[in-house]
This record gives structure tokens, C-alpha cells and sequence, in this order.
């Protein structure tokens, strides 16, 4: 498999955003709850070892943007998991059963689609409470609907395929032929839309945590950092800039991943 160079390139930012998520907060001398009272809403410089500058309460920006970005790709990554194990053998499924179990259980997935989302994200916080695990429940449990649909619908196009009739014909029990000739073919179109989801769920996350409906201070997420920063955005923008300049980057780097990824598991499509 050939990447192109625009999917290099967002590899390449991916890997660079992920190394200091991982290990920035760690070699800085500032810790993420830490206040310096000596320099509040100090903007990006030198100054006091704080480069990108500080937020009201003094907390360095550098280390709570990197704190945010480890948040919010964990729990996109968490849910887009969720949606990979529960769309693709939900989707399966019902793709190979076909006829009635495969009607009813599709009219299942667009019932939950139209459950209002927001309300079934606030009464997750009122049960359990404002931190990561509920904005991963709440993602992770409508995440996992689209990626069945898509899967299904795979499977319904593999399902009149040769080598799945020899199988049915030679006698191989159902679960077999999921297990070992329908959902290996599936892994291409499955990475790539997981590639494309990923994106969107940290999207989801920082706008359920601008919202205040995510993770709650002192905690760190790209939502509330954005959050704040709208607020302070006229006489501080920079605690908006930093973080939406992560987002923006990941988002894109992602997005040319999976464009990449798409074209090189499928050159028609190309």
C-alpha cells in the first residue's frame, strides 16, 4: 500500500501532535493545575518559561493544550473502538442475514438515530457526572450506528460474491463464513471510514465540552480550552488560538490520512 504524499504529511503531523501529547507535559516544568498568581493572562513569550502564554488563573497554556489533546484523542479513539467491535458485527450481521432479521434490525439502528443526542448526553452528566468516561459513553453510543450502516451495506455486496456461495455451498456454518470470508474483505473500507471518524468524534468532543456538557475543570480537553478561550478571545486570544490551532491540525491530518488511505485501498476510486 502507497500512500500519497499529502497522507504522508498528515501521518507524519499525527505522529508529531501524538509524541508531544505524550511526553510535552511531562518535560515541563509546569503541571497542569499549577497557578502562577506572578503572571496571569501573560501572552505567548519567554516570560517566566510560559512560550504560549498563560490563562486567567495563571495555568500554563502550552501544558493544558497538550493535556487537552490527550483527552480529546483518547476518547475519539475509545469511541471510534466502540464503533468499530459494534458496527461491524452488528452490520455483519444483519448484511448477511438479509430479509427480515436484517430489516428489523436496521429499523432498530434509525430508531436510536432519532433519539435526540443532546438530551441523551445531558442525562449521561446528570447520572454520572461531567468527566471523559461520560463524554466517551455518550460518543461511543451513537458512534458505532453509521459504521453499521456502512458495513452492512459491504456485506450485502460481498455476500453474492464467488467465494462466499463456494463456502455456503460447501456447507460452512454461517458464523464461519462472517468470521473468515466476509469481514477480512471488510477491513479496507472499515479502516478508512475509521480513519475519516476519528476527526469528526474529536469535533464531537470539544463541542459537547464548549457547550459544558464534557469535561469539567480542572481536567483539560480541546472543548474547554476552546470554551475558555472564547470567552477571553478580545482581551486574550491567544488561550483561543493555541487550542484551535491543534484542532485545526489534527482534524486536517486526519482528514488527509484517510483521503490517502482510501485511495490506495481503492484506486477506482481514486
Amino acid at each position: 500500500m502507497r500512500l500519497g504524499g499529502g497522507a504522508r504529511l498528515g501521518l507524519a503531523v499525527l505522529a508529531l501532535v501524538a509524541a508531544l501529547a505524550l511526553f510535552g507535559p511531562a518535560a515541563s516544568p509546569w503541571r497542569v493545575d499549577a497557578l502562577d498568581w506572578q503572571h496571569l493572562a501573560v501572552p505567548p513569550g519567554l516570560e517566566a518559561g510560559h512560550w504560549l502564554g498563560t490563562d486567567r488563573l495563571g495555568r500554563d497554556l502550552w501544558v493544558r493544550t497538550l493535556a487537552g489533546v490527550r483527552v480529546s484523542l483518547a476518547i475519539a479513539l475509545l469511541a471510534t473502538l466502540v464503533s468499530l467491535v459494534l458496527g461491524v458485527g452488528y452490520g455483519a450481521i444483519a448484511g448477511y442475514a438479509g430479509g427480515r432479521t436484517d430489516a428489523l434490525m436496521m429499523r432498530a439502528v434509525d430508531v436510536l438515530y432519532s433519539l435526540p443526542y443532546v438530551f441523551f448526553v445531558i442525562l449521561l452528566t446528570v447520572v454520572l457526572g461531567r468527566a471523559p468516561t461520560t463524554v466517551f459513553l455518550a460518543i461511543g453510543a451513537v458512534g458505532w450506528l453509521t459504521m453499521a450502516r456502512v458495513v452492512r451495506g459491504e456485506t450485502r455486496r460481498l455476500r453474492s460474491r464467488e467465494f462466499v456461495e463456494a463456502a455456503v455451498a460447501a456447507g460452512v456454518p454461517p458464523g464461519v463464513v462472517l468470521a473468515r470470508h466476509v469481514v477480512p474483505n471488510l477491513l479496507g473500507p472499515v479502516l478508512v471510514y475509521a480513519t475519516l471518524t476519528v476527526p469528526s468524534l474529536i469535533v464531537l468532543e470539544s463541542f459537547l465540552s464548549f457547550l459544558g456538557l464534557g469535561v469539567a475543570e480542572p481536567a483539560a480537553s480541546l472543548g474547554n480550552l476552546l470554551a475558555q478561550g472564547a470567552q477571553e478571545m478580545e482581551t486574550a486570544p491567544w488561550m483561543l488560538v493555541v487550542p484551535g490551532a491543534f484542532l485545526v491540525a489534527i482534524v486536517l491530518a486526519l482528514g488527509a490520512l484517510g483521503e490517502g488511505l482510501r485511495d490506495a485501498l481503492d484506486p477506482h476510486d481514486a
